[in-house]
């Protein structure tokens, strides 16, 4: 029989898939019973798993962390926020001295942008952390540009969808508004750069199969109807004038037991020679951000340090950047101050 998985912290994303080989060895039975409960659920309406809502018209939300923001039951106190607002200060003051311009952007959950889709026994808290912890950048940390793409994306939404049905991420629609905010806030400082780039790019959408909150309620393939959903190919327009090609890594090292070191660094170089250099510190939310933010840099770097937003300042002094982007998931912000909180000890 299969022996017990071994258990590697910087390959977590294996051992799920070498435990279920090991489990189904050891009970032969589990898959019918498994199925037998999906089934069950569903034909109720209900989610098989607590890690997934099931909301109107086939959309799938995360009923992890996402649910306890929009509920206003995320552990994340007033005195935590303060904390991660001044070490944000501290990041900003220590950018300027180095000539270097410190911006920081938050990506909302697709309950923020499509809560008519939510089951109607779910309603939003008065105030989320991300409206509290906004508060308080604004009175500890008033000199650090934070901008909450929620209404960026409210304004654009209309009857279109901006977030996967079967996946807590944004789709590339979303992902172009997101980045023509980004690139129009950081215009007021380097006015090379575009404050609208839809002329620039095309979206061609296709079958998008499967996402990970599809995976989380499906066992076997037998949730069909929550496997296709819309995506958006990108295609460069006439217009752009210039593309960014993917440049030679520089072999920074990965974060230590970061499931997945070939995502830890990107980066991208065009013949803009004028335009600046820039850094973003991001996690999976900045992944379609990239081919609409690439073309208009003259270099662009992408670090995603396993969810840690930290100061990176070692890739910082090396690269030099003009520009440096702390992009963050709204539910995520904490983890700045368990980052500080884990390096105290």
């Amino acid at each position: 029989m299969a022996s017990f998985p071994s258990l590697n912290p910087a390959r977590l994303d294996k051992f799920p898939a070498q435990f279920d080989y090991y489990f189904n060895d050891h009970f032969p039975f589990r898959d019918r019973f498994l199925d037998a409960y999906f089934l069950y659920a569903m034909f109720n309406q209900q989610s098989p798993t607590q890690s997934v809502v099931i909301g109107k018209e086939d959309f799938l939300f995360s009923g992890k962390e996402e649910k306890e923001l929009f509920e206003g039951k995320l552990e994340f106190t007033v005195e935590q926020m303060a904390i991660v607002a001044d070490e944000l200060a501290r990041r900003f003051d220590t950018l300027q001295k180095m000539g270097i311009r410190y911006y920081v952007f938050l990506a909302p959950t697709s309950y923020e942008i499509h809560p008519e889709y939510l089951p109607p026994y779910m309603q939003r808290a008065p105030e989320t952390a991300t409206d509290i912890f906004c508060r308080v950048m604004r009175d500890r940390a008033p000199e650090v540009p934070l901008t909450y793409l929620k209404s960026t994306l409210l304004k654009h939404k209309g009857d279109t969808l901006l977030y996967r049905k079967n996946d807590n991420h944004w789709n590339m629609l979303a992902a172009q508004y997101s980045a023509e905010k980004i690139l129009n806030t950081l215009s007021k400082n380097y006015p090379m750069l575009p404050t609208t780039i839809c002329q620039d790019f095309y979206l061609s959408p296709y079958v998008y199969d499967g996402g990970n909150l599809y995976s989380w309620i499906s066992i076997r393939g037998n949730s069909p109807k929550y496997r296709a959903d819309q995506e958006y190919s990108v295609l460069y327009t006439d217009t752009l004038g210039f593309t960014s090609i993917e440049d030679t890594k520089q072999d920074f090292t990965p974060t230590e037991g970061f499931a997945y070191p070939d995502a830890y660094e990107k980066q991208f170089r065009t013949n803009r020679t004028d335009h600046p250099k820039i850094l973003f510190i991001r996690d999976s939310y900045c992944n379609n951000i990239i081919p609409f933010v690439s073309p208009y840099f003259h270099e662009s770097l992408f670090i995603f340090d396993a969810w840690q937003y930290g100061a990176n300042y070692d890739i910082i002094r090396q690269v030099n950047p003009d520009i440096v982007v702390l992009m963050i998931y709204e539910p995520h912000i904490r983890n700045i101050y368990k980052t500080l909180e884990f390096s105290c000890k």
